[in-house]
């Protein structure tokens, strides 16, 4: 079905609709996203609010018989509780809520399993829910999970001690254990439904003679909405060469005996396959965790635990991304009104996306000594090699913009601004990856400023984005203009002024992870706390209009779309 009147506001649709069980999930996700966006911006208001009044929030105990020691607060444990609600409740239910979606309107088929989505989903929930408690027993490691720190409950040689209860360590392990099973049950359910039965494609008919020319005019008589994709039977090797993009770098006569995928499902593998990888690293910090908690005399390579912990902890980061770069390869151009058939361009940058995204995660330990010279060469090899998928599909996207005349609607604007976030914040990160770099930068706040323009102004800006297309689909219903543009607005005059507050602050030399502040930079936490609220202000408008949404009946324009 044609939802011929969306491209006025929320652009075209493919040519196939999701099963209503599928709709339900994908909503329970948003909803259940919103909920713990909310949670994890008020633990960041605690951070800050605690770095205003550090001796307020700081909880003093009783040891010895009556001596009082300070110890770590509510500040780290709102810091621990903040990183794994953002990445796990907020940004990782959106990712998979969006990219069940995604998968299924694309490929054109059904999930795999519908009970492992569901599965996928409930432990992932359960174990958000566990980090939450872990919250309020003063439990403050990090998101990270730094061993063997974690395991030191009541001091046991720590200046300052910690306090947090060898109870309170496991609830958070097994919060993990929960946390990586609904993860990899979302990779693994998304793998199968990719290399199960047929899959729609066929794109590589469409390839223009001039396929280097982007076309420098609309063609209004078609708006992007033709649909050349058919479903096919492919052979393993194949469909392996079509989903992972490499099949765009073969000469043109090559290339059109591959059947090639949408792009959008290829950033939804290209997700799932590397994060599935990546989340053997979580399993061994948690086996090596668990070894210890039973038997302290244990005695593990703590180093090593924490560089396999970055090899699942960047993909997490990219997990964040990649589903949503593949779904605006789609969308925008649609916006524009252009006819962006087959185009190689779009597909060359997701296998190199691929390799570097599994190398590059030890430039987080670069100060950790002794890693091996070759290790740390790698990673910041790859650190900058990732740097090319990057400008390519910024280069590319901007070209489809190029000379258009675009729709400027809500989802075209959160695209956008969540394009120049992922930019500058890559180009951040690329030089916190380079070694002579990193040993000034590491321990400062650019390292915030630079997760926070990543996550915050670039893989959750082009969420919000495809959110504002995507629920009409489900609900045939859309969402508030108005109060779509205060939410845009907010979020984005909050995310940006709080990430570039971050980076300047880190190139000032404020130390990270800190909760007591120097006096030059006690000026800063009250800019930092108006634009967290600011952001945090936004999502409540946003679920508001959701809710909203969701409650009304449709509208008599919105029946005759939905007859059309």
């Amino acid at each position: 079905m044609l939802h011929a009147n969306y491209d006025k506001e929320h652009g075209p649709a493919p040519e196939y609709e999701i099963t209503k069980d599928l709709s339900g999930l994908r909503l329970r996700l948003r909803l259940n996203s919103n909920v713990y966006c909310c949670i994890h911006y008020l633990f960041s208001n605690c951070r800050f609010r605690g770095n205003c009044h550090a001796r307020r929030y700081t909880v003093k105990v009783n040891v010895n018989g009556g001596n009082q020691q300070e110890t770590f607060g509510l500040f780290y444990a709102a810091l621990t509780v903040h990183g794994q609600v953002m990445f796990f409740g907020f940004a990782s239910m959106l990712t998979i809520g969006i990219s069940y979606y995604l998968i299924s309107k694309f490929g054109k088929k059904s999930l795999f399993s519908m009970k492992v989505a569901i599965w996928s989903f409930s432990s992932l929930n359960a174990g958000v829910i566990l980090v939450i408690v872990t919250g309020a027993m003063f439990l403050g490691v990090g998101w990270y999970d730094l061993m063997p720190l974690i395991f030191h409950p009541g001091g046991s040689g720590l200046v300052p001690p910690s306090r947090w209860s060898t109870f309170s360590v496991v609830v958070f392990l097994v919060a993990e254990v929960l946390i990586a099973i609904g993860i990899t049950l979302f990779c693994i359910n998304i793998v199968a439904t990719v290399f199960s039965g047929k899959i729609a494609a066929g794109l590589e008919k469409t390839e223009q003679q001039q396929d280097d020319r982007h076309s420098s005019k609309s063609d209004e008589e078609d708006k992007g909405r033709s649909d050349f994709l058919t479903l096919q039977d492919m052979p393993g090797t194949t469909r392996w060469i079509s989903v992972l993009g490499i099949s765009s770098w073969f000469q043109r006569r090559s290339r059109r005996l591959v059947p090639a995928v949408s792009v959008v499902v290829i950033g939804v593998f290209v997700n799932a396959f590397v994060q599935l990888i990546g989340n053997t690293g979580l399993y061994t910090q948690l086996v090596t965790g668990f070894s210890y908690l039973m038997n302290p005399n244990f005695q593990p390579n703590w180093l090593l635990t924490k560089d396999v912990f970055w090899f699942f902890g960047h993909p997490i980061v990219y997990f964040t991304l990649f589903s949503f770069l593949g779904a605006v390869y789609y969308y925008m151009p649609r916006y524009t009104k252009k006819t962006v058939p087959y185009d190689k361009w779009a597909y060359r940058s997701w296998p190199f996306y691929f390799i570097f995204t599994m190398l590059v995660f030890q430039h987080h330990t670069f100060l950790d000594m002794p890693n091996p010279a070759w290790f740390q060469i790698m990673s910041q090899t790859a650190s900058f090699g990732i740097i090319f998928p990057s400008g390519l599909t910024i280069m590319t996207v901007m070209m489809y913009i190029f000379r258009s005349r675009i729709k400027w609607n809500i989802s075209s604007l959160f695209f956008l601004a969540g394009i120049a976030g992922w930019a500058y914040g890559g180009f951040n990160g690329a030089q916190e990856g380079w070694w002579g770099t990193d040993v000034y930068l590491h321990n400062t706040l650019n390292v915030v400023g630079h997760i926070h323009l990543v996550i915050l102004t670039g893989s959750t800006l082009f969420a919000l984005g495809l959110i504002y297309s995507i629920i009409p689909d489900i609900t045939k219903k859309r969402l508030n203009k108005t109060l779509g543009v205060v939410h845009l607005v907010l979020t984005v005059v909050g995310g940006f002024g709080l990430a570039l507050m971050f980076t300047y602050l880190g190139f000032a030399g404020f130390i990270r992870r800190e909760a007591d502040v120097p006096a030059q930079f006690s000026w800063a936490l009250s800019w930092l706390l108006f634009f967290a609220l600011t952001v945090g202000f936004g999502q409540i408008v946003f679920a508001y209009n959701l809710f909203k949404t969701l409650k009304r009946k449709a509208t008599q324009e919105e029946v005759q779309n939905l007859k059309t």
